[in-house]
């Protein structure tokens, strides 16, 4: 799966003719042995391409890399409690909580050029035409250190997004109080309902989002705190008070190759997938995201 969720963000700003020069300048490289993480522009494509984009028309698809170091909270306590009995035995008096903290520092930063480092990647891209940047992330601090690197990468970048809270939650509420949703949308099979005051909740997963036990919990005072939809019949996907865009699946999309590709060279095969995948959620993006912002607003 291309995009597993998407950040959805309105894009004021042009693409600039440099694009993939200045990712470029930003390329990612790995931790130093003394730094906990890294961050920077990484190709999206598969393995055995370098380029730092793939367009199709104007939709241009970038990715970022990300490497974090991780060092286990045993690690570091058992450290600081070695150091804290060491002073005891040599000054006679147990470590001041200043020292502690001194000590768990000390242990950080011996522990840091051993520790194991975790990497992922982050795809996006960006749909001039339609002024959308998508960030394959439902993390916020993801997205947020991603779009600030954007920003700091391009010197500027001019984007805004949709306000989620309360009335969307009314809005997911009513929705299943009808047994319809938007134009365009349908309701697929799965729902979390809560009541605000209390705090219980109720996950709906596989079952038909106008079933009557459902409309009793909505009757008893719950609300729709996630809901998931179809768009067009192709793209399904669930929507919560962020509006984040989760557990994209795309309907029309086989995971079988086409008898065609068969035979291709499989660096070939496989950046002829990646093409296919893009086009098909680019397209749905860019005609779901103003009918949803429509429905929302």
């Amino acid at each position: 799966m291309l995009f597993a969720n998407a950040t959805i963000f309105h894009l004021s700003s042009n693409l600039p003719d440099n694009f993939e020069t200045l990712l470029g300048n930003q390329i990612f490289e790995p931790c130093s042995a003394f730094s906990q993480s890294s961050f920077g522009w990484t190709s999206p494509l598969p393995e055995g391409f370098e380029d730092l984009t793939r367009s199709f028309g104007q939709r241009v698809l970038f990715a970022a890399k990300i490497e974090d170091k991780v060092i286990p909270a045993t690690a570091v306590k058992d450290l600081v409690s070695e150091k804290s009995s060491q002073f005891a035995n040599l000054d006679g008096n147990r470590p001041s909580a200043k020292q502690r903290q001194q000590f768990k520092e000390a242990a950080f930063d011996e522990l840091l050029p051993r520790a194991l480092s975790k990497h992922r990647q982050i795809l996006a891209y960006i749909d001039p035409l339609a002024g959308l940047l998508v960030i394959n992330s439902a993390v916020a601090a993801d997205v947020e250190r991603f779009v600030n690197y954007l920003r700091m990468t391009l010197g500027s970048l001019e984007i805004t997004r949709i306000d989620g809270g309360l009335s969307v939650i009314q809005l997911f509420t009513q929705w299943l109080k009808r047994g319809q949703a938007p134009q365009g949308f349908e309701l697929a099979d799965a729902c979390d309902l809560i009541d605000l005051e209390t705090g219980a909740s109720v996950a709906c997963r596989k079952i038909s989002l106008r079933n009557s036990e459902i409309l009793a919990h909505l009757d008893a005072g719950k609300v729709c705190a996630k809901i998931r939809l179809t768009w067009a019949q192709t793209l399904s996907f669930t929507i919560d008070k962020d509006l984040v865009l989760r557990q994209i699946r795309y309907e029309a999309m086989s995971d079988e190759p086409a008898p065609e590709d068969q035979d291709l060279d499989p660096e070939i095969k496989a950046l002829a997938e990646l093409d296919a995948r893009f086009a098909l959620l680019s397209q749905e993006i860019a005609g779901l995201y103003p009918k949803l912002t429509q429905a929302l607003t």
